[in-house]
């Protein structure tokens, strides 16, 4: 048994003595307990009690309630707490029924030896922790799977959200894209330079000469150095230049 769970135990017995006797026995293996002398009582406290008990030990043979029956109705109100019926061999047809009912989780046989009967106790409150671990273990899985539930939803709107954004850049693109292709396409780049020429005073005939002259002339020293590269002679000078 681990020291981690704070075990308390339900001892149901009409005799005090074997009552308080047992609850030595729970205070020998570390456990508390609580001593009520009927079933309904023990019902009563069940229901109040802050946390559920861990075991509960109940003799067969009481006045107004059996101990298969009380433990029945036990299992109803605190399913997770492990039952055990003390009882003599002549109820075996009651712990039989106990046993398929699923009351009880295993009976102890009077008269019981204590060491026995301590070591049974500590197992059945070990199989207490692991009831209560996987209980556990489940809510965190649960809560875990919540949270990465809400992550996943969470990404998958995010992912949407940018998604729509890279497809609203994108038609921008290609839109203006296909404004710059017709733009270009609708210029009129001749009356652009006459423009330009008009507002730099360079329209004039005589400013034009020396500038066709220029042009033609590097024209030329470009075409020269291509047919000397290629095999060809050009003259040295343009003809009337």
């Amino acid at each position: 048994m681990t020291k981690k769970f704070d075990h308390t135990v339900l001892i149901v017995d009409d005799e005090e003595k074997i009552g308080k006797s047992l609850g030595r026995l729970m205070k020998g293996i570390g456990a508390k307990y609580v001593y009520m002398e009927s079933g309904q009582a023990a019902l009563d406290r069940i229901k109040t009690a802050a946390n559920p008990f861990s075991l509960i030990l109940s003799d067969q043979r009481m006045p107004q309630m059996e101990g298969s029956v009380f433990l029945e109705k036990a299992k109803e109100i605190a399913p997770d707490t492990i039952r055990f019926l003390i009882t003599g061999y002549a109820d075996m047809d009651a712990v039989t029924d106990a046993v398929n009912k699923g009351s009880i989780h295993r009976y102890i046989a009077k008269p019981w030896n204590n060491k026995v009967l301590a070591e049974t106790i500590k197992s059945g409150l070990e199989q207490h922790e692991l009831i209560m671990e996987n209980h556990r273990l489940f809510a965190l899985a649960k809560e875990q799977n919540t949270k990465l539930y809400t992550l996943n939803q969470d990404l998958q709107k995010s992912a949407a959200v940018h998604k729509k954004a890279i497809f609203q850049k994108e038609s921008q693109i290609t839109e203006l894209k296909a404004r710059l292709a017709k733009g270009f396409e609708n210029r009129n780049y001749i009356n652009e330079m006459e423009s330009l020429l008009k507002e730099k005073n360079l329209l004039d005939q005589d400013k034009l000469n020396p500038l066709y002259r220029a042009i033609i002339a590097e024209l030329y020293e470009q075409f020269q150095d291509i047919a000397t590269r290629h095999g060809f002679e050009m003259p040295e000078e343009i003809p009337g230049g």
